[in-house]
């Protein structure tokens, strides 16, 4: 999947697969990535949109309860 970077102190990267309704975010301090399942594409929209994405993940995003996994970061 595609991220695209955003403008944010706690996640680095943004990405969402609209076929299978699965929203990326990669967290910049850690680099681990966590996949959620099942996410409208509007809440993948109201995220870019969001002045800041720590806060929309922590007020709005979160609390939706959306199934997910943990990706360990990537070693390079």
């Amino acid at each position: 999947m595609q991220r695209v970077p955003v403008d944010s102190s706690s996640i680095a990267s943004i990405g969402y697969a609209p076929q299978e309704r699965v929203l990326e975010l990669e967290f910049r301090q850690s680099g681990e990535v966590y996949r959620y399942f099942d996410v409208p594409a509007d809440e993948y929209g109201a995220f870019l949109a969001a002045e800041s994405k720590g806060a929309y993940l922590n007020q709005h995003f979160k609390p939706r309860g959306y199934r997910y996994q943990r990706i360990p970061p990537s070693s390079k």
